[in-house]
């Protein structure tokens, strides 16, 4: 019990130091060498879970019902990581494009890492009404997560820098896209309201 809270806190702990000074967490993030199925039980998923919370708790202000908030909990924790988990098969695949031979274990750390900060602004966002200010803040706050993704490709892979901004522009877009196509695509099957 006691490893659990230790590992939980110790995610969330990388969380906000991603948030706060990226570069410097990228350097401890580069020296490790975990596998992939490490990364997503001890990172992603608690990270998704505290996100899908925060969307659930936006789907209760706005509606009140309880059958949305268990579906949006399910919708956002399904479309975040399988999202996640798409973006790094896609770069996976397009790696070579970039000149690169790169471990599956180092591109998830790349897209789970530099994705967990669009998860959190993404559902702030959630929590105000579409189209207010507050959720028009969240909304361009979500594209920190760029910033912090290239922050992170220098520690990370061995890429030439005429190389990089292409790869950043990719994988961003691909972390952007893919968990929001999911989320739109769940929101039609579980019958919930469509907001971005």
């Amino acid at each position: 019990m006691n490893f659990r809270i230790q590992k939980i806190t110790y995610s969330f702990s990388r969380w906000f130091n991603l948030l706060i000074e990226p570069k410097k967490e990228w350097e401890a993030i580069a020296l490790e060498t975990p596998d992939v199925k490490s990364i997503f039980i001890h990172f992603a998923f608690p990270v998704i879970a505290v996100c899908s919370l925060l969307s659930s708790i936006g789907a209760f202000i706005h509606t009140g019902s309880l059958s949305i908030v268990i579906s949006q909990f399910i919708v956002s924790f399904i479309s975040l990581n399988l999202g996640f988990l798409t973006a790094g098969k896609m770069i996976e695949l397009l790696a070579p494009n970039f000149q690169l031979q790169i471990k599956t274990s180092t591109i998830y750390q790349l897209i789970v890492y530099s994705g967990a900060v669009f998860c959190l602004f993404h559902s702030f966002a959630k929590l105000f009404s579409p189209y207010s200010f507050l959720n028009q803040i969240c909304l361009v706050f979500e594209l920190y997560f760029i910033r912090v993704l290239w922050l992170g490709i220098s520690p990370l892979l061995p890429i030439a820098e005429n190389k990089k901004p292409g790869f950043t522009i990719v994988a961003s877009l691909l972390i952007l896209v893919l968990p929001l196509i999911f989320e739109r695509m769940f929101s039609v099957i579980f019958k919930l309201p469509v907001t971005i």
